[in-house]
């Protein structure tokens, strides 16, 4: 009888693996159920293999691989309950390492234990048709009995319940889980008192089919659902899940972060204990939206979107809980910056247009334009002239002869350090604007270098008068006025009609 209760069990299992390797077999949660159907299988098969063929070479050897197997299917247990409800924990590696460590430790230390002949858990066993595998107790088979009794039923029962007090929309499938668990204890607790070996190797049979009822019924294995659980915990925004009655029915751990405590609790009563209440005077651009401020502790913004859904459980609604706090710093900052930019761009402004206004008067100084009469106007030229000075003295020069009526422009070119053909052609495209304006520019001060340089500009200086010094040039055209039909009555100034000749030559003032 025991062997066909045996083979039941581990079609059973087979079965079970067999569907949810069709479900998904690359999904996390199915791969680990796998393994745990595994385990079982390797136990189930131990127990065939003992009552068919019980000699002691298996014996032995099925004396040392039970237990372990036994403590590897409660660290597969461990872990899938992990990655079906608490998988942002599982993909915390320090997390999973330190749930799932002592079951592999306890596992090695009873293989070695065994196969070692070392007698800390097992001396010795011995076989009978009834009663199956009697183990001779060793020095540490009640620490090990304790540790069986924690890992194997205490410790995954106490997560069950811990989920299924925290999370109500996992409450249904865990209380199935539990009762599977429950039973998987109570079932190898009855093989023991009552004598009935087989029920060992079938005692993972209630568990496997908790397992495959809230597969069929609540789909826990189905891909799409894992797949959405995990990006729902790990959304950044809160997603709150409110009942008909506005009671908060789920929560993922953004959620819970924003509002401790409250799955089970109206959504309003928890925003009131989270110290959150609403804003008045909500921006025109957030229509919809509802704007929470935090009132004590650290300050805290936050834009409650809610919509509602109808499914089989009735009317829900879906709240999103989007924490703006440093999004409005940030903004509140930015905004700041942008005003401390425009300030310093307005003083910088300032600035640029105090400067052209002083480069303005410095060229201004630097070529000051002297009224001998009213129709006379005497102009220095000092220092070296490069483009920018040649150009500045043809924009302020002519201007001025529109401004004054002048008749006549005089030159100075005593005070120049540098003479050269850049400012020759100054000079001709200030004698030309004159021209056209109906007065003339005479020169004085030319020294040889200086018309030297005139000569080789390929200009003609016909028409400008010139003269040698500075006194002379004051003296001949405040005493002969303007210029009348291109002719000038001073023997000192050269003839608009006539050839260029070197200008030093004729000079005789």
């Amino acid at each position: 009888m025991e062997p066909v209760l045996i083979l039941f069990n581990t079609i059973l299992l087979t079965a079970s693996l067999v569907y949810i390797l069709l479900q998904d077999w690359k999904a996390t949660a199915n791969r680990l159920f796998v393994l745990l159907t595994l385990f079982a299988l390797a136990w189930s098969g131990g127990g065939v293999l003992l009552y068919s063929n019980p000699t002691p070479s298996n014996i032995w050897f099925l004396a040392g691989l039970l237990p372990t197997m036994l403590a590897a299917t409660f660290g597969s247990l461990i872990a899938l309950i992990l990655v079906l409800f608490i998988p942002h924990r599982y993909e915390q590696p320090a997390v999973r390492w330190a749930i799932l460590a002592p079951y592999m430790v306890v596992t090695v230390i009873l293989a070695v234990s065994w196969y070692g002949h070392t007698g800390w858990f097992i001396r010795d066993v011995t076989w009978e048709a009834k009663s199956g595998l009697t183990f001779v107790p060793g020095p540490a088979f009640p620490l090990a009995l304790i540790l069986f009794v924690i890992g194997g039923f205490s410790a995954p029962l106490s997560m069950l319940i811990t989920i299924a007090i925290r999370h109500r929309s996992f409450r249904a499938p865990v209380l199935w889980l539990i009762a599977g668990l429950t039973f998987n204890f109570l079932t190898g607790s009855a093989a023991n008192l009552l004598d009935i070996p087989a029920l060992t190797y079938l005692n993972f049979l209630p568990l496997h089919f908790a397992f495959g009822w809230v597969t069929l019924r609540y789909g826990i294995f189905l891909p799409s659902h894992v797949a959405l659980q995990a990006a729902i915990e790990s959304l950044p925004d809160g997603i709150v899940v409110l009942q008909n009655d506005r009671q908060v029915r789920f929560a993922n751990r953004a959620a819970q972060q924003l509002l401790p405590t409250c799955v089970g609790q109206p959504f309003e009563q928890a925003l009131a204990q989270a110290g959150l209440t609403a804003q008045t005077g909500a921006d025109p651009n957030q229509q919809g939206l509802l704007r929470l401020a935090r009132t004590h502790g650290h300050a805290q913004v936050l834009i409650v979107t809610e919509v509602a859904m109808t499914n089989a459980r009735g009317k829900e609604s879906v709240v999103l809980l989007r924490d703006v706090t440093m999004a409005e710093r940030q903004q509140a900052e930015l905004l700041a910056s942008r005003a401390a930019l425009a300030e310093r761009t307005a003083e910088l402004e300032r600035s640029l247009a105090e400067l052209q206004q002083r480069d303005a008067l410095l060229r201004r100084l630097t070529l000051p334009i002297i009224p001998l009469s009213e129709t006379v106007l005497l102009v220095p030229l000092i220092g070296a002239f490069d483009a920018t000075r040649c150009q500045t003295l043809v924009s302020l020069i002519l201007p001025e002869i529109a401004a004054r009526n002048v008749r006549t422009v005089l030159v100075d070119l005593t005070g120049l350090t540098v003479f050269d053909q850049d400012l020759a052609r100054a000079l001709r495209q200030l004698s030309d604007g004159a021209r056209l304006m109906g007065a003339q520019v005479a020169l004085c001060g030319i020294r040889p270098d200086m018309a030297e340089v005139m000569i080789h500009t390929g200009s003609t200086w016909n028409g400008m008068r010139s003269f040698g010094t500075l006194q002379a040039g004051v003296k001949a055209l405040l005493a002969s006025g303007p210029v009348t039909n291109g002719q000038h009555p001073e023997r000192n100034a050269v003839p608009m009609n006539g050839s260029f000749t070197p200008l030093h030559n004729d000079l005789r003032e």
